[in-house]
């Protein structure tokens, strides 16, 4: 088991689920096997377990088309310059999960940019609370 992030809200309870380890693991995996050119492109994981086709995309619009009419079951993952812990991974997950459940719909196979993307908060804190649902100065799609 890794180590967790000082705000990680797991590291007092059994540890990360299996789908945030294997999203974590993919991430560094085509950090380190595509390299610098790993930046900027998309992969897609399963919402219920982590699991991933291996395959780094161009675009956000490419992951979508590649998922086989099932988008609806996957969130999207862009390849960024720092790194993806599990306690990371956890956080994306629970967000992505809340919005499925929510009814909300990240991939759009219609729209030219793939849909719309959850805004990064610049904090720790900003991120779990928008794990929780707990926001201030902004709206989550569920609480429209």
């Amino acid at each position: 088991m890794s180590d967790h992030s000082t705000w990680c809200p797991q590291k007092y309870f059994a540890g990360h689920s299996d789908a945030a380890r294997r999203m974590s693991d993919t991430y560094a995996l085509h950090r380190i096997g595509a390299g610098y050119s790993a930046h900027g492109k998309w992969f897609a994981v399963r919402l219920d377990d982590g699991r991933t086709d291996d395959t780094l995309y161009d675009s956000k619009p490419d992951a979508i088309r590649h998922q086989h009419h099932d988008e609806r079951f996957y969130t999207f993952v862009k390849i960024v310059a720092p790194t993806m812990t599990p306690c990371d991974a956890e956080v994306m997950l629970r967000i992505a999960r809340n919005l499925h459940a929510a009814g909300f719909r990240m991939a759009d196979p219609d729209d030219k940019h793939g849909g719309k993307e959850v805004i990064r908060r610049s904090t720790a804190e900003d991120q779990l609370a928008q794990m929780r649902g707990r926001n201030t100065n902004l709206i989550m799609p569920w609480e429209a």
